[in-house]
């Protein structure tokens, strides 16, 4: 959508505004930065408006809110960590610091495709065989296949698994087709990667 709808749901803090002892307590980010340009106002709505998107994933997966910060290894920050330019991205993860960046104007609406990617990344660092993502790893490539595969790493083959029957899931679906259609305008593939789709499709 062009625009992003106020949100509708179950009221998670009380009607009180976020304090940033609340925003750790909850999730554990081992850091939370906002950028110079960030006003104290702006500040105050992205950390509630983060508090309230972050609740609902939990509840949505069923899982923990301590559990989005992934073990405490993963950092948020708020139009902190952005280059602008031409047409820049509305949020970015780094997989060499760990952190997701959601920008000033419009990275409201990404949280949940950049989390996807924190939590892919966060499988291909506990297996230790290069690579950023596990989406995209040979093993992960082969249970989508059904194939046989030797798993010598610490992530159990439930997960490896699991995350073959995801990239099987969306090659079952148009989302091939369509990013192809959008990479028809790019001199190099990004949205018909493997780690772009499977952060599409989650988001």
């Amino acid at each position: 959508r062009d625009t992003n709808n106020p949100r509708v749901g179950e009221d998670m803090r009380n009607g009180q505004d976020v304090t940033p002892q609340m925003f750790s307590d909850a999730f554990g980010f081992y850091g939370v930065e906002f950028g110079n340009w960030v006003e104290q106002t702006k500040r105050q709505s992205d950390l509630n408006d983060a508090y309230d998107a972050l609740m609902d994933m939990a509840a949505i997966l069923g899982i923990p809110p301590k559990a989005i910060s992934l073990n405490g290894e993963l950092g948020l920050a708020f139009g902190a960590r952005g280059s602008g330019g031409i047409n820049p991205a509305s949020a970015h993860y780094e997989p060499s610091k760990i952190v997701i960046n959601l920008t000033k104007k419009s990275g409201a609406g990404s949280l949940g495709h950049e989390w996807w990617h924190a939590l892919d990344n966060y499988f291909s660092r506990s297996r230790q065989r290069g690579g950023d993502f596990t989406s995209t790893a040979l093993d992960v490539s082969l249970a989508a296949r059904k194939s046989q595969y030797f798993n010598n790493t610490s992530v159990r083959s439930e997960m490896i698994d699991a995350f073959g029957r995801v990239v099987r899931a969306i090659k079952d679906t148009a989302l091939k087709a369509r990013s192809s259609k959008l990479d028809a305008k790019r001199s190099k593939v990004y949205w018909t990667t493997g780690e772009e789709m499977s952060a599409r499709a989650f988001e």
